[in-house]
């Protein structure tokens, strides 16, 4: 198999470590796909073996940078506590107390000062409702000089993995956590509770140029790589057409994430997968498709009333937007509730509710996409109306039928 130069054959022989039959009791919680031979559940349990060290619940921290805040010549920003109930305060209280323990935050003596909010965790244990920490940067990050290190788009990624035939996923565990903040960064990201002022010691989430610092990294990590890996901030895949090639993919990953000083957190990971789950979609076998889960969110979702619940609304939508045939057209009057010259309290009318039922009626029936293919014929069909002009963007799939690609 042809390769970038300087890495090696992907067809060579299985490396001897493959052989071993003892598996770590650190990475039994990732998930094997289904259909594995024995010698594939082997040569899986056998791999992740010798990268054992990787997988922890604990965050790595890399050498391989820092993360700084360039602000210039800004005066510190300092803002109140928010008020809180007391059982927020207390949840507050342990979870400094458990970053105290990780050594992420400090106490400090910093003039900067961000509060604190507690999230909702879109997903619970027990029925259980969790909280997320967090620190409401706003007021930093408006001070804060931009990095436009760019972000990979999402579906370009995800076709490139829908067409292999092998799919493995990992997850850092708490991915920001594992860079350092730099020296000067760090009383920046001072925040206050009612027990006292801490600042961080690792990059925290909300920071403006978080994103761009922590995919920088990636790309650094994973560079020579990329004909078999990808990586969208702390979601990394890897894709491979053979079983043999697949092994070899993960070990060179693998490897140079240990280089790297990362962890992986076991219970996110999926290897050799036929289809995975991958930034929101399901992938693989030549198919694209939107999350059951994803689509539900959408149909539970009750009229907005607001400007900014409009354009959650339009996000999470347009997000799928390649599943909803002429979605420009039937957004249309809901977009136009997000003008400027329109109020921030929308006035809703009956085209507003068909546009708003439309949307969610075309998610709950959302066609399956083949994957792209760039050495084939695309077929491109066009539609206008008053409101928009679409187009749908089609390959003849194995069977010689006519499939979607995307809805433009």
């Amino acid at each position: 198999m042809a390769t970038d130069e300087g890495q090696e054959e992907d067809s060579d022989p299985l490396p001897d470590h493959f052989s071993s039959t003892e598996q770590d009791p650190l990475v039994e919680g990732v998930v094997l796909a289904d259909c594995f031979t024995a010698e594939q559940k082997d040569h899986s349990i056998n791999l992740l073996g010798q990268f054992s060290e990787l997988f922890s619940t604990v965050p790595g921290t890399t050498s391989w940078c820092e993360h700084t805040i360039d602000t210039g010549d800004s005066l510190p920003v300092k803002s109140k506590i928010y008020r809180q109930p007391g059982h927020v305060r207390d949840c507050i209280k342990q979870e400094v107390q458990k970053m105290l323990q990780l050594g992420v935050v400090e106490h400090s003596e910093s003039p900067w000062a961000s509060p604190v909010v507690l999230v909702p965790k879109p997903h619970s244990k027990d029925g259980k409702k969790e909280m997320r920490f967090c620190v409401d940067y706003r007021g930093l990050n408006q001070v804060t000089k931009t990095d436009d290190h760019p972000i990979p788009r999402a579906d370009e990624l995800i076709d490139t993995l829908a067409s292999a035939k092998y799919l493995s996923t990992f997850d850092l565990t708490a991915g920001y956590w594992q860079i350092k903040l730099s020296e000067d960064a760090k009383p920046k990201t001072a925040f206050s509770t009612i027990g006292g002022h801490y600042q961080f010691t690792v990059m925290p989430f909300g920071l403006k140029n978080a994103p761009a610092t922590f995919q920088r990294l990636v790309n650094t990590v994973l560079q020579g790589l990329e004909a078999f890996s990808a990586a969208y901030l702390d979601d990394i895949a890897v894709f491979s057409s053979s079983w043999d090639d697949h092994l070899v993919h993960l070990w060179k990953v693998l490897e140079a994430l240990q280089k790297a000083g990362l962890t992986i957190k076991a219970s996110k990971c999926q290897i050799g997968q036929g289809k995975v789950v991958y930034l929101g979609h399901l992938v693989g076998g030549e198919q694209i498709a939107p999350l059951q889960g994803k689509i539900q969110t959408i149909i539970d979702l009750v009229p907005p009333t607001t400007q900014t619940q409009v354009r959650a609304f339009l996000g999470l939508t347009g997000y799928y937007r390649r599943f909803i045939k002429n979605y420009g057209s039937i957004a249309a009057p809901l977009n136009d509730l997000t003008s400027k010259k329109m109020p921030k309290k929308v006035l809703w009318t009956a085209n507003c509710q068909k546009a708003f039922e439309e949307l969610k009626q075309a998610m709950c029936s959302a066609p399956v996409l083949k994957s792209p293919c760039y050495s084939k014929k695309f077929y491109v069909q066009t539609d206008a109306s008053e409101l928009g002009v679409g187009a749908v963007l089609s390959q003849l799939n194995s069977e010689g039928q006519d499939q979607p690609v995307a809805f433009l």
